[in-house]
């Protein structure tokens, strides 16, 4: 039988309170878990947020880019098709129909009627897509429902105003049918929405 002295006991006490307990294990493990719920859960909320911030921006940007685009004759020929730079106007088309409803198409119109068809040239570098929970949700032209619930807005060269239209439009003499529109886009992940207006005089809002 092996006999422990004093001296035996106190080395024996040392090393037992170097390590950890099974319950100091768990309680760190448990912090750890806490912790890491907390910053992914806030990292999640961050990213949703600007992913719709972008969103919203890039709704203002495509507008402002039309009406540069449009009163500055930017594309020429190439991109205006049998128009000339000078008769090209430039517009942004939104629609509450998925899968158009998670973005804007900027574009020219080439056959000058206002309003976004299939054969207008694409601005790609101006138009965007999001994420599916972000979308257009509502579209008032005037104040009420816009026709099929799409519209376009343009510009052309040398007025700065907009042109709302929510259907073919094909005299360009004609005024704008709308005075102000207003579109507003929603992020189901987030709960947020926002509106941007633009009125007959060419003026872009956010709220």
């Amino acid at each position: 039988m092996m006999l422990y002295n004093k001296k035996n006991r106190k080395g024996l006490s040392k090393n037992l309170k170097k390590g950890f307990t099974l319950v100091e294990l768990l309680i760190v493990l448990g912090i750890f878990a806490v912790m890491s719920g907390v910053v992914l859960g806030s990292y999640r909320t961050y990213d949703s947020n600007a992913l719709f911030a972008n969103a919203t921006e890039d709704v203002v940007l495509a507008l402002r880019q039309a009406q540069v685009y449009g009163s500055g004759a930017k594309g020429g020929e190439g991109v205006c098709g049998g128009l000339t730079a000078f008769d090209c106007s430039y517009g942004v088309y939104f629609s509450m129909a998925a899968p158009a409803s998670n973005g804007i198409t900027v574009f020219a119109d080439t056959n000058n009627n206002h309003v976004y068809n299939v054969g207008d040239a694409v601005i790609a570098g101006a138009s965007a897509t999001w994420p599916s929970s972000i979308s257009v949700t509502t579209l008032l032209c005037g104040g009420v429902d816009c026709a099929t619930n799409v519209a376009s807005v343009s510009f052309k060269r040398p007025n700065p105003d907009a042109y709302i239209a929510d259907v073919a439009l094909f005299d360009p003499n004609l005024p704008s049918p709308y005075n102000a529109i207003a579109i507003t886009i929603a992020d189901t992940k987030s709960g947020k929405t926002s509106t941007v207006t633009v009125t007959r005089t060419g003026q872009i809002s956010l709220q």
